[in-house]
């Protein structure tokens, strides 16, 4: 209710309403998934605001239930209302080779796609309270 008095004052007086731009800085948690074999697992990320354009994400999770994972990549923000999109690309290595991520993302919710030449999926994700940050 208060955005729309806002949004009238502002046409009824010519001023513009500055809308805040999402910030995806903090923790996040969810799960993966690989759409070629199935697998799934736990998924945690650390978000940390660059720029305006980029954020660095600390991924950590478990493949096969016991193998520990964890890497970090840069993803390009495009600021589009309340959304971001995001995409970036990470090599892991010669056996996992370079993984390719395109995402959309609001204040509580991280959606991504993932591909790489053996793999491809999604990582769904919803932000933290700050007592279950990890």
């Amino acid at each position: 209710m208060l955005r729309v008095i806002v949004a009238c004052f502002c046409v009824w007086f010519g001023c513009e309403a500055s809308a805040q731009a999402v910030d995806l800085s903090g923790c996040w948690s969810g799960s993966w998934e690989s759409a070629c074999t199935g697998h799934h697992g736990p998924l945690n990320a650390r978000f940390e605001k660059c720029d305006e354009q980029q954020y660095r994400v600390t991924f950590s999770g478990r493949f096969f239930k016991i193998m520990p994972f964890r890497y970090s990549v840069t993803l390009h923000a495009v600021h589009e209302g309340d959304k971001v999109k995001l995409t970036g690309d990470s090599f892991l290595g010669r056996l996992m080779g370079t993984f390719t991520y395109d995402a959309e993302a609001t204040e509580s919710s991280f959606r991504a796609s993932y591909s790489s030449c053996k793999d491809q999926g999604w990582f769904c994700l919803e932000k933290c309270c700050a007592a279950g940050c990890h």
